[in-house]
């Protein structure tokens, strides 16, 4: 005997209190579980160029002051140490001169200290007409070199 199969029944009671027309599709997206959390301090990007920004800007300031340390502490010198081109200015040691106006001074350089002998003469111009310098004044001398003979033009006395 050949038994008949029974057709399962299918049960009239609901399964949600919702209608199948309002229930959504299961096609939507899956909620994330774990969501990303703000940090409250800078981020690892941020900080490294941070970090770059303040090395540049350090390494800048460092080549400035080496750049102007060479300026302040290394002296120049032009036409041997001395204030011009035939000019030394400095302390008068000696002056030997006379009546006509012929003779020597002898200058302490300020600049560099070595003594230097000028030859005065009828040539030789005074800012102070008529008087010749002396022992302990300073003065700023101008002149010629004429076959090794240190001939004054002018005399600035100060």
């Amino acid at each position: 005997m050949a038994r008949a199969k029974r057709a399962r029944r299918k049960s009239t009671k609901r399964k949600s209190t919702r209608r199948k027309s309002t229930r959504r599709t299961t096609t939507r997206k899956p909620k994330r579980t774990t969501r990303r959390k703000r940090s409250k301090g800078l981020t690892r990007k941020s900080q490294k160029q941070i970090l770059t920004v303040a090395a540049i800007v350090v390494g800048i300031l460092i080549l400035l002051a080496l750049l102007q340390q060479g300026r302040h502490f290394v002296q120049v010198t032009w036409y041997g140490g001395e204030v011009g081109r035939n000019a030394v200015y400095g302390k008068v040691t000696s002056a030997a001169i006379g009546a006509a106006g012929r003779g020597t001074i002898h200058v302490q350089s300020f600049n560099t200290g070595k003594v230097y002998t000028f030859y005065t003469g009828v040539r030789t111009d005074y800012n102070i007409r008529g008087r010749y310098p002396v022992a302990g004044d300073s003065a700023k001398v101008y002149y010629v070199n004429d076959r090794g003979y240190l001939k004054a033009t002018y005399i600035r006395i100060r």
